[in-house]
């Protein structure tokens, strides 16, 4: 019981030792002392861009992915290579997501006064946000891999890699089709729902975080911090939930 306990403790600093064996590896195009910068570029440039445009379209997740994948094409870089160049990014995405329980914890009082409105929304969210694509995938005849990462595409980055590893599907397929989802729903959604009437910060908040996980959680706290709070909260419970039922259900 003990050692489980601290089985995610070890998992991290095992982590930590493999990132710092990477640096200690001689210079290439996938050295993290190479990534990292190319990120770091990428995500800034990307942030001047939108800040002088303001279009949700040139969100800096959109522009940054955009450089960044451009520079790995220069390198010849695959998703291999830069999944081990951005290992100290991996490890911070971890604390990054507990980080946005701030907001939630400042909001803790208006959350409560919608406690139970909100638990059905999100059993409903949960499922429907990606048996949709798993739907229609498989009248398009998706193979097992495709509908394994696309049962991933609504929770946050590291629960979508952890949960493709344990039904042994493809890593970078997964966190293709969750960055994607994160992506389209930033940029979309909240146009969306303004035309669907919706103005409440607190249902805004809560489809990004159901819908568009971390990304969607970003655009919530450029809105406001009640709205970032929503969809903080919407992130993580649709992220446990589906950690816990998805592997239940596919194997069985």
């Amino acid at each position: 019981m003990a050692s489980n306990a601290f089985a995610p403790l070890q998992e991290w600093l095992a982590q930590v030792q493999q990132v710092a064996a990477d640096i200690a590896q001689p210079l290439s195009t996938t050295h993290p002392l190479v990534i990292l910068p190319l990120n770091i570029l990428g995500f800034w440039l990307a942030l001047k861009i939108y800040r002088r445009v303001g279009s949700p379209i040139l969100h800096p997740v959109v522009g940054g992915s955009l450089l960044v994948f451009a520079g790995l094409l220069l390198l010849g870089v695959d998703f291999a290579g830069y999944q081990r160049g951005s290992g100290l990014l991996y490890l911070l995405l971890g604390p990054a997501v507990v980080a946005l329980a701030i907001p939630l914890k400042q909001n803790l009082t208006m959350v409560r006064r919608v406690g139970w409105p909100l638990m059905l929304g999100l059993a409903v969210g949960a499922i429907l946000a990606p048996l949709v694509a798993v739907l229609i995938a498989l009248l398009l005849n998706g193979s097992a891999t495709v509908l394994i990462a696309l049962t991933t595409k609504s929770v946050t980055t590291p629960v979508a890699l952890a949960l493709t590893e344990q039904m042994h599907g493809i890593q970078s397929l997964a966190a293709g089709v969750v960055a994607f989802t994160g992506i389209v729903g930033a940029v979309c959604g909240p146009g969306l729902l303004r035309l669907l009437g919706v103005t409440d910060d607190r249902v805004t908040g809560f489809t990004l975080g159901v819908n568009a996980h971390a990304i969607g959680t970003v655009r919530a706290l450029e809105i406001s911090a009640l709205c970032g709070a929503f969809s903080a909260l919407a992130m993580g419970l649709c992220g446990a939930l589906t950690a816990l039922l998805l592997p239940v259900l596919v194997t069985s």
